[in-house]
């Protein structure tokens, strides 16, 4: 398993709780959790980890504003497929810095194409992925993590099969651990308003994992959260400045400044003291994470009282 660490990512953190794993096929498909992470990480002093199965050679379709910037035609297929995993790194290692996370690792595994058929990444044929080298390496991390939490997207079949892929490899590498030992799995997706209700999960992917199922939720991380001078910030402009990093994915771009709510459910069989945790996790995250502040006059004109505009 290759581990890559920036300096500004493997910062000093308190690393008591909570400790989370992100697991997703992409380079920049944390952003599902990103408000999460980001006052978990920032506010609560937790340890916040991703774990990228493929390398993000696939996103070459959406490359042409980064053409320019690198000289290179990353639309072009072969040459984007060639370029594309070193610079999402890069691009992943800088969103990262932003969002707090303290480690990234990689598993290099290919992007080959968007589909929707799972069987050609679980098929008997299937060689997209090495699976015994990607279920190792979970087990691994795992093992030796001691996470609280896994945080994947739902594997819905009318997803991306990588996603699937992904929360279902993790499923089945939580489901490999001892009862006791195991973290909670909390998937999320990104809404705007109340009321989504729960995602729709095939009765059939239980045949690959039991685990595959709603035990609970949702539980909410609001995005809406102000905070600031005269409450002109919330977490969606941390947000925005992360995704932006991800230049060479237009597709990623064209989501800043969508989604007000970050909905997770709960998978599997947890226990009543997970839930419990996790519900505590959440109410923590409501709390102010900034100081409010008032000015003098001499920071200028609009120091005076009134509400602000919006």
């Amino acid at each position: 398993m290759t581990v890559e660490i920036s300096e500004s990512v493997a910062r000093e953190v308190r690393a008591d709780w909570p400790r989370v794993l992100v697991v997703v096929a992409h380079p920049d498909d944390e952003f599902s959790f990103a408000g999460l992470l980001f006052k978990t990480s920032t506010h609560l002093g937790g340890v916040c980890e991703v774990l990228t199965i493929t390398d993000g050679q696939g996103g070459f379709k959406y490359a042409t504003l980064a053409a320019s910037l690198h000289g290179l035609d990353l639309t072009d297929e072969s040459i984007g497929r060639r370029e594309l995993p070193a610079i999402r790194r890069r691009e992943q290692l800088e969103s990262a810095r932003l969002l707090g996370l303290r480690r990234l690792h990689y598993l290099g595994q290919r992007d080959h194409r968007y589909t929707t058929d799972l069987g050609e990444i679980f098929g008997e044929d299937a060689d997209v992925w090495d699976l015994t080298v990607v279920r190792h390496a979970l087990d691994l991390l795992l093992g030796r993590g001691d996470y609280d939490a896994v945080l994947v997207h739902p594997p819905s079949i009318t997803t991306h099969a990588h996603h699937q892929a992904a929360t279902l490899l993790a499923l089945e590498a939580v489901s490999r651990m001892e009862p006791a030992h195991r973290p909670f799995v909390l998937c999320s997706e990104v809404e705007e308003g109340d009321d989504n209700g729960p995602p729709w999960l095939d009765p059939a992917l239980r045949e690959l994992t039991p685990l595959a199922r709603l035990a609970g939720g949702p539980f909410v991380f609001d995005r809406t959260q102000r905070f600031g001078y005269r409450d002109r910030l919330d977490y969606r402009m941390l947000i925005d400045t992360a995704m932006a990093r991800h230049v060479s994915q237009g597709s990623m771009l064209a989501l800043m400044g969508q989604g007000t709510r970050e909905e997770y459910w709960v998978l599997g069989e947890p226990n009543e003291a997970q839930l419990l945790q996790c519900a505590t996790w959440f109410e923590r995250l409501t709390e102010p994470q900034f100081p409010s502040r008032e000015y003098e006059e001499s920071a200028g004109i609009n120091t005076g009282s009134g509400a602000p505009s919006r």
